[in-house]
């Protein structure tokens, strides 16, 4: 008997299989009540409100996301970039410094990465209450980890034998860092610092409905009021702007030899870290602390979250992720796979947009108007939204692909649906895991945010634990949380490898 072979074609399809379980449960959760107001969630979105007050409001709401957006993609990239160098093996090879700085400061990036914006967004707003500045500084915070480590990457790419070339004629040791690094620096800027800047408009969103600001609490509001016609205009205004921005970014030329532009960039660059530091200390020692008044009040506070329930918690987490991740990876290729003639792509690129564009505790929230809080109901919501952004992906890299199996196949008499399975999809099926691979770090860190809204996991038992104050409990829950993130991005990072 054949042993069953699996490759990565049909190992992009497997995880498709987390919709038994999953279903199963959603159904035996339905009522019937809440179907009435998500067909009026629906039909809204062709009817949003357009008066002059909404207009007025969206204007101000769209300047509140993009100032704290920007800003916080300005001081992510620049600090990413700085820590960048330092976490780089270059840097401590160049300055001969031993490498137990190294390890510690890789150690420390990974463990701010590890935990979610909304995570020390809602921390902050604990002990500092609810201030425009926390928006920037908890979108900063896991930002420059996550951009430290894709320059760093980068940097080390560096060939070797440059290194060494630079070191026998015995140059400035700055000069053979900034000689070595310039390169890599402006190219990982121009292919992934711009997309960083839509990541952080998104994350700006989503911090708005934990009240920070911005059309993030506008779109909270309107739900709270079932207010759906303002909600979609609140929501058709975002998608604008993700748009506009997304055509800019594509128009935008760096020329690194323009003597005027690398002065202004160095310029930036300076006032970006000066103001930062001046704005950090002011923000600190001018804001008294809500309920966090000392270090020791972390002592002070008793936890009553006994093992038994955290290794509960952790295990729905873990569930959680996985499952998903399954539907994040699966989804996208089965649906083009059985939608792929032209009018039907159109159809699904609109429905992923409006999963990418919708914010999470939206989905989740809408979602609970005709189904119980379940960990499938939180999966189902978290893998929908990543699989909106997975199929972009699939989407590019399908659309650019030489197209000469495929028409070969259907010139033979294939059906159109085996050969785009065997004549695209196939070729595009490693990188298209490996990516997959990448995203499921994001998927662990996002399940805060539906574990708070949804009831479930670590992130709910986050939320009880900083309402009652128990600052204990608070620090065992991060660890766990942070644990979590960290050995599933090892875990990713070798099924990354793997596949690159």
């Amino acid at each position: 008997m054949n042993k069953l072979k699996l490759n990565y074609t049909s190992l992009s399809f497997l995880p498709i299989l987390v919709c038994i379980p999953l279903g199963y449960q959603l159904i035996n959760n339905i009522h019937l009540g809440g179907f009435k107001l998500f067909q009026e969630f629906l039909i809204y979105a062709f009817n949003p409100k357009t008066d002059n007050e909404i207009i007025i409001t969206v204007i101000k709401r769209l300047n509140e996301t993009i100032l704290i957006g920007f800003f916080s993609w300005l001081v992510s990239i620049i600090f990413g970039a700085i820590f960048g160098i330092i976490s780089s093996n270059i840097f401590y090879k160049i300055f001969n410094i031993p490498n137990f700085f190294y390890l510690i400061i890789r150690l420390f990036l990974t463990i701010i990465r590890s935990i979610h914006e909304v995570v020390w967004g809602i921390l902050l707003m604990q002990i500092y209450g609810i201030n425009f500045s926390i928006g920037i500084i908890a979108i900063c915070i896991p930002y420059i980890a996550v951009n430290s480590k894709v320059f760093a990457e980068q940097i080390e790419t560096i060939d070797y034998k440059s290194f060494e070339s630079i070191n026998q004629i015995n140059a400035p040791k700055f000069s053979s860092l900034l000689t070595l690094i310039w390169n890599p620096i402006i190219n990982t800027f121009k292919n992934f610092g711009l997309y960083r800047l839509e990541c952080s408009i998104r994350s700006t969103v989503i911090l708005g409905l934990f009240g920070i600001g911005g059309i993030g609490t506008s779109i909270f509001l309107s739900f709270q009021t079932l207010n759906f016609r303002e909600l979609w205009t609140y929501l058709w205004s975002l998608a604008i702007l993700i748009i506009l921005s997304g055509l800019i970014f594509k128009k935008i030329k760096f020329n690194t030899t323009n003597k005027i532009l690398s002065i202004f960039f160095i310029a930036v660059f300076f006032i970006t870290i000066l103001f930062s530091f001046s704005y950090f200390l002011y923000f600190i020692f001018n804001n008294n602390f809500e309920n966090f008044n000392s270090v020791s009040s972390l002592f002070k506070s008793s936890s009553d979250l006994g093992l038994f329930d955290l290794l509960k918690l952790i295990l729905e987490t873990i569930i959680l992720s996985l499952l998903s991740t399954g539907i994040a990876i699966s989804l996208p290729p089965l649906v083009i796979g059985i939608f792929n003639n032209n009018s039907s792509k159109i159809f699904v690129k609109i429905f992923a947009f409006l999963l990418r564009l919708i914010p999470t505790p939206v989905i989740l929230l809408t979602l609970l108007t005709f189904n119980n809080p379940s960990l499938s109901l939180a999966a189902l919501t978290l893998g929908l939204h990543n699989a909106g952004i997975t199929s972009k992906l699939l989407f590019t890299n399908l659309d650019s692909q030489d197209k000469k199996n495929y028409n070969a196949m259907k010139s033979l008499g294939i059906s159109k649906k085996t050969s785009w399975l065997l004549g695209l999809f196939s070729q595009q099926a490693k990188s298209y895991l490996a990516y997959c691979a990448y995203r499921s770090d994001i998927i662990i860190r996002e399940t805060a945010i539906v574990g708070i809204i949804g009831s479930i996991g670590l992130g709910w038992q986050l939320q009880e634990s900083l309402s009652s104050f128990a600052w204990q409990e608070v620090t065992i829950v991060l660890i766990a949380y942070s644990s979590i993130a960290i050995v599933g991005e090892l875990i990713n990072g070798k099924i990354k490898n793997s596949l690159t």
